[in-house]
């Protein structure tokens, strides 16, 4: 069965997706989504709540190969490897572990940043900001040290911070009490990060939905299968429940854009790191904002009628079965701050974070189709990057400059093409 032809195609609903397609139909393309799911079912409806404007380092920093044994050793620890993935994990970690030189970590830091320092007018270009109807709430957040050694430890992130230009704040326990009245006592350093926004996911990502919906979108809930290759161009889209024609196509489905993309003959090292996270109903505490316990690395971010929990990351593949004893985890490293913190009702999450191991995402023109435009592997920041991402992408589509250089998230930096594959009804 054929489905009538599109202009162009986004291959993923998650906020990198949705941002992509609103700014194709602002172009005045007619633009279809296609996506597992209803909105809000995957990692951008599952995780922290928080624009992670301060937050410029990859997950693979200065000294982390002493950490490795740990990953290993210890399953609660923030990063986790499990022992039965290692094997499939270790083209992924040696590229990890070289992406931790100092002067490899300074490159990275500076393209994240890049993109971050539009991250919040490209939003502002799509959406109202803020908007509590659509669960997004103006404010900053704060970088939360328990101890004087957590925060001696945090010198070299605020160091890199400063340099990227990224406006911080150092506060003392009673410069935090001020703002977090709840945590009066229970906290040596504060590192407040202002001017930014946070957002209840699910809420959020459903009404970015609505609105390219809203304004003659169409959403598919299908699973992406095949594609239709005539020369360098794809023609069409083939799902499990039919084909779709296209002229433009986006891959843009996080942790399974991997498989997508070694279809049209190429790849990437993306591989995913599996977020935890809990949601509180009725917790009875108050808090001034969001907050980031950094001893136990856990964000703590209130919204109308809940608390969000989210943090840890284990590398164990897309098949694994949960281990909701991470999300367990997280429940008692908030309780070390509020030790009256009410879980009855809680629910446990777990979602795929898409990480590639130098921690930046792939954006650009597919390097063997002329007419597919990729934009996945965002990681921890897929929320912060995503209407940058989408400019970027709808900029491409009509041969454009783009907002920021592409060099550093050029799909073929990792030089491991595929094969390529043979053309479908040439």
């Amino acid at each position: 069965m054929s489905s009538s032809g599109a202009d162009a195609v986004v291959v993923g609903g998650g906020i990198v997706g949705l941002c992509s397609a609103l700014h194709l139909q602002r172009r005045g393309y007619e633009v279809t989504v296609i996506d597992r799911g209803p909105p809000g079912t995957g990692a951008s409806g599952h995780n922290a709540g928080l624009f992670s404007i301060g937050n410029c380092l990859p997950t693979a920093t200065p000294g982390v190969i002493r950490s490795v044994p740990k990953m290993l050793l210890d399953p609660s620890s923030p990063l986790a490897i499990r022992w039965r993935y290692l094997p499939r994990l270790t083209p992924w970690l040696l590229r990890f572990l070289a992406a931790s030189r100092p002067g490899r970590v300074e490159q990275i830091s500076v393209a994240i940043a890049g993109l971050q320092h539009h991250a919040v007018r490209a939003f502002a270009d799509l959406l109202p900001m803020p908007d509590p109807d659509a669960g997004l709430y103006e404010g900053g957040h704060l970088l939360a040290y328990g101890s004087e050694a957590a925060f001696s430890k945090a010198a070299y992130g605020l160091e890199v911070r400063r340099a990227r230009g990224i406006p911080v704040e150092v506060l003392d326990p009673s410069g935090v009490a001020s703002l977090y009245p709840a945590l009066s006592g229970r906290i040596s350093h504060g590192v407040l990060v202002p001017d930014s926004y946070y957002f209840d996911p699910p809420v959020f990502t459903a009404a970015v939905a609505a609105r390219f919906t809203h304004a003659g979108g169409r959403w598919l809930e299908q699973t992406v299968r095949d594609f239709r290759i005539k020369g360098d161009r794809i023609s069409a889209v083939e799902t499990d429940e039919g084909r779709l024609g296209a002229s433009l196509v986006v891959i843009a489905a996080g942790a399974w854009s991997r498989s997508l993309v070694r279809i049209l003959g190429f790849d990437t090292p993306l591989d995913t790191e599996r977020g935890y996270g809990v949601r509180i109903p009725d917790p009875g505490i108050e808090l001034g904002g969001p907050l980031i316990y950094m001893d136990r690395h856990v964000g703590i971010t209130p919204v109308p009628g809940r608390l969000l929990l989210a943090g840890t990351d284990e590398l164990a593949g897309l098949r694994a079965p949960p281990n909701y004893a991470r999300a367990e985890a997280l429940i008692r490293a908030a309780r070390e701050l509020f030790p009256d913190m009410n879980t009855d009702g809680a629910e446990k999450w777990m979602s795929f974070r898409p990480s590639h191991p130098d921690s930046l995402p792939v954006i650009g023109r597919s390097p063997r189709q002329e007419n597919v435009y990729l934009a996945y592997g965002h990681g921890h920041l897929g929320f912060t990057m995503g209407a940058i991402t989408g400019e970027m992408i709808g900029q491409l589509a009509d041969a454009e400059d783009t907002t920021v250089e592409l060099e550093p998230f050029r799909p073929t930096r990792f030089r491991m093409m595929g094969r390529r594959r043979p053309l479908i009804n040439p």
